[in-house]
């Protein structure tokens, strides 16, 4: 059962002064997915030669579904693939979105509580994106894949409570997916602390 509170609009989200704002990226604050999409497909093609091609699905595309949807790839193509998505991903950082009403959540409170990002994604990859849409110096803190391989825990929000050092009572945790909402409260967030962000968010190009 999702017992996440839907994040409708600001003023419906209670920040008490001190409290830390753990922010996940892809599909939360940023709309990546065409970007992604664009930066997988410039790759195969390059990888391939031209031999193929993909087409975009609202499925976000990664190193597996990629092979489950091309499986004649060999594994050296999909991870030269996956490198050079790596490199491409900045030329398409326009055709990334911003969620305009979280954005302008975490501009409001920045100065009274703690932003910290939350991510699976690669750290350069992450700074990029906040630096493209002037976030990056809100946040004190960005959390990625690097510091999380790091940690003992393989849940992102458990990591990122031992890794701030906060209680995880003053935790506010905003995320997209089903998965990540489960490990924010399997690392003991309260629930009505934890925010489902829907893809129907208002956007900024």
């Amino acid at each position: 059962m999702n017992l996440a509170r839907p994040f409708d609009y600001s003023e419906s989200v209670v920040l008490p002064i001190g409290f830390s704002l753990f922010c996940d990226l892809d599909g939360t604050l940023v709309d990546t997915n065409y970007a992604n999409y664009l930066s997988y497909r410039k790759a195969l093609v390059k990888v391939t030669q031209g031999v193929y091609d993909i087409d975009y699905s609202e499925e976000r595309l990664n190193s597996e579904n990629l092979k489950r949807r091309l499986p004649s790839l060999t594994e050296v193509q999909i991870q030269q693939t996956a490198s050079l998505k790596a490199e491409y991903f900045n030329t398409f950082l326009s055709e990334t979105h911003l969620n305009a009403r979280l954005a302008d959540f975490i501009t409001s409170h920045y100065e009274t509580n703690p932003i910290v990002l939350v991510s699976c994604c690669r750290e350069l990859r992450a700074i990029n994106v906040l630096k493209h849409h002037n976030l990056l110096g809100y946040f004190s803190r960005v959390i990625c894949k690097e510091a999380l391989l790091l940690s003992d825990s393989s849940n992102k929000f458990a990591s990122a409570i031992s890794i701030m050092g906060v209680n995880r009572e003053e935790v506010v945790i905003f995320e997209d997916e089903h998965i990540g909402i489960e490990q924010a409260i399997s690392a003991g967030v309260p629930y009505e602390n934890i925010y489902k962000v829907s893809s129907g968010m208002e956007i900024l190009s």
